[in-house]
């Protein structure tokens, strides 16, 4: 049981800081109230048995219907809140999966979600609602520390076929600045 709580403080400290330092270096402004709940949903993903709870592997299209069936308000805002934390950490964590079905996927996620978390109308969901669209970048920087120079080398090619600001974001984060390769003439 000790270990288990060591563990879990170990969790809570290595994504604040993660999260704290991927806020500064996207010069996001963010409350102090939607930095803790960025943290504190990262933390019930993070969690084994996490992903499995409350339907989270049910798709983004069956929660939303869900959402328009619930007639019990609270119900439907935790459910928005639910569904909301699920587009962010798809697109924010998985984004290459999701991207694989498509460009569309990616802004309907973004679209969806932020839509989900404004439509609860409460502190600090319509502000990570608003902010969606910079806060799945900051999520995306927890990959920075695995990403080694081969890894980094496909983000590149990545982003030289898309111009997509995810691949870019990677790449500023890891220092290098993505600029076209120039084709000879010759």
């Amino acid at each position: 049981m000790e270990k288990q709580h060591y563990l879990q403080e170990d969790l809570t400290s290595f994504l604040s800081q993660s999260i704290e330092r991927a806020i500064e270096r996207h010069k996001l402004e963010l409350t102090p109230p939607a930095r803790q709940y960025l943290v504190e949903m990262l933390e019930r993903f993070g969690e084994a048995f996490g992903v499995y709870q409350q339907g989270w592997l049910a798709p983004v299209t069956f929660q939303y219907q869900r959402i328009t069936e619930e007639a019990n308000k609270l119900q439907r805002m935790q459910q928005q809140q639910e569904l909301g934390d699920h587009c962010l950490f798809l697109v924010g964590y998985f984004y290459e999966f999701v991207r694989q079905h498509g460009e569309g996927q990616i802004k309907y996620h973004t679209q969806i979600g932020s839509a989900a978390y404004r439509q609860t109308g409460r502190t600090p969901f319509v502000e990570v609602g608003q902010k969606f669209g910079d806060l799945y970048l900051v999520i995306g920087d927890l990959h920075l520390p695995q990403l080694d120079e081969k890894r980094t080398v496909e983000i590149y090619e990545r982003w030289e076929e898309t111009r997509d600001r995810y691949y870019a974001s990677l790449l500023i984060g890891k220092g290098i600045i993505p600029q076209p390769l120039k084709k000879n003439s010759n």
